[in-house]
């Protein structure tokens, strides 16, 4: 990815000068050697590259599948991310290179075979069975007991604790795309209220130029008419600009084409928020992936600093040498050309017990380290847990009064403006006023309903399920406040059509393109 940076960035550089055909003055000083270096880093040849140059293709993003074209629920833009969004992929591929790391720490060290070789009678190993021409030793070390079985299982606290961080990259994209597709749903929305309050507007101006052309007022309310549909206009910009940063950032998640036509459907899914934190508390204890991750990491800890103790215990060699004898060039009369076998053992001799009790130190130091931690993060789940659902609940009732109470109002109060006016009671600044109070409380409906989706994404990320699938249970009278946790919760069936289901938070490494 860098290389393919660098080359961007160098055709960048030496487009300008070759479009204009002239020559382009020297680089400035200081960025004299970050330019040779971008040359060196370079994969690509130092010519331009051309619109038609295969190498071209490498820099461009991925164009958009079909199956992405027209309006989309939420959740088949994030099985599409889980499956492609490269920080997942980097993270799975993360998982198999440790689980491959096991074999490895657990296989003992590779034998040693070596071979001496004397070239004449005169200067070689002489026996009194004869000259030994050659001499062929294997050896293989052991290490203590149990040394190997503690190693896996280091490793496979590593394989654990990639899973943890796996899963965390999953949770964390299923978050941005919700929190993306909300924003995305919410231009969106807001360009087809403006749409329609444009059609209202038009109608503002028909009847005031009717009102006009009768003498009953005058031409200044058919031009403030006309401004308020300038203003639209200018709204209209500030939404399509919300529109395409909303869709770039979805595409980035996506891996996909910042130009694909990303769009939402109708209704945004808003869930229930809930009522119970403690729990809440429980649930993402059980769930978050993070909180597994360092759990693996302390029983990882665990076994080093085990590991750590077994250093003084020595490793043991085990050897077999094996010694040609010939009678040929022997300076013993009595040789009989009986080859030379043995055995041989060998071990360390741990006596330097400072070094070794410096590494048990470090080994427990550590492993209290990362027990520190996950308290740490516990407690930081719970501020999260605790701000998250009070924003949530605040945004419900704010939408719920907006929704029940101010915008039916608003919009009233609008029908009634709209009437006075054509019968005289009323001027057009008040008409206008009752229809800007309805257009901004739209407005800020859609936003709300998309902050409340946001919220309730962000919500379900620091649980670590998603809420729907596992709603809090109402309390139950004369529940005991130190009720025991919850197990975990079970895995979502596979059939589940929801982002969370079984397989979607494990790619199939061959959808996954190199």
């Amino acid at each position: 990815m860098k290389r393919r940076w660098s080359a961007a960035i160098e055709v960048a550089l030496l487009a300008p000068g070759l479009l204009c055909g002239c020559a382009l003055p020297g680089p400035i000083p200081e960025y004299a050697e970050v330019a040779e270096n971008l040359q060196r880093a370079s994969v690509f040849p130092p010519h331009l590259i051309g619109p038609d140059d295969p190498m071209a293709v490498a820099l461009d993003p991925a164009p958009a599948p079909p199956e992405l074209a027209g309006p989309r629920p939420v959740d088949d833009l994030i099985r599409f991310a889980l499956a492609e969004n490269r920080a997942v992929q980097a993270a799975y591929f993360n998982v198999k290179a440790l689980e491959h790391r096991i074999p490895q720490v657990t296989a003992l060290d590779d034998p040693v075979v070596s071979n001496t070789i004397y070239p004449s009678g005169s200067n070689g190993l002489q026996t009194a069975s004869g000259y030994i021409p050659w001499n062929l030793l294997i050896a293989q070390q052991f290490p203590w007991f149990g040394t190997l079985a503690l190693r896996g299982l280091a490793a496979e606290n590593d394989v654990r604790v990639a899973v943890a961080e796996l899963v965390t990259a999953q949770l964390d994209v299923v978050e941005a795309v919700k929190r993306a597709y909300a924003d995305l749903h919410a231009n969106e929305q807001s360009a087809r209220i403006l749409e329609q309050n444009r059609d209202l507007v038009e109608d503002f101006i028909e009847i005031a130029r009717i009102q006009y052309e009768s003498g009953q007022t005058s031409q200044q309310d058919v031009l403030s008419a006309e401004v308020a549909l300038a203003d639209l206009d200018r709204e209209f910009v500030g939404i399509r600009q919300g529109i395409e940063s909303a869709r770039a950032d979805l595409a980035e998640l996506m891996h996909v084409t910042p130009e694909a036509p990303l769009q939402t459907t109708l209704e945004l899914p808003i869930g229930d928020v809930p009522e119970q934190i403690d729990r809440l508390y429980r649930l993402a204890v059980a769930s978050r992936p993070e909180l597994k991750g360092r759990l693996a990491a302390v029983a990882r800890d665990a076994a080093a600093v085990e590991l750590a103790r077994k250093r003084s215990a020595p490793n043991v060699t085990l050897g077999f040498n094996y010694g040609m004898v010939s009678e040929e060039n022997a300076l013993s009369a009595m040789a009989n050309g009986n080859d030379n076998l043995g055995l041989f053992v060998g071990f360390n001799l741990p006596i330097y017990r400072s070094k070794i009790d410096g590494a048990i130190r470090e080994a427990q130091a550590r492993a209290v380290a990362d027990a520190r931690l996950y308290d740490a993060e516990r407690d930081g789940i719970y501020r999260e847990l605790k701000d998250l659902l009070s924003r949530a609940r605040a945004q419900r009732e704010t939408l719920d009064l907006f929704q029940q109470s101010i915008l039916p109002r608003a919009r009233d109060a609008l029908d009634i403006a709209v009437a006075d006016y054509q019968a005289g009671r009323v001027d057009f600044l008040t008409l206008i006023s009752a229809w800007r109070e309805v257009l901004q409380i739209d407005l800020q409906v859609a936003r709300f309903e998309a902050e409340l989706s946001k919220s309730l994404a962000s919500l379900e990320r620091a649980v670590g399920i998603q809420l729907r699938d596992h709603p809090p249970a109402s309390a139950s009278p004369g529940t005991p406040d130190d009720t025991p946790a919850d197990p975990a919760p079970p895995l979502p069936a596979a059939d589940d059509p929801g982002p969370f289901a079984t397989g979607l938070l494990d790619p199939d490494p061959s959808t996954i393109d190199d």
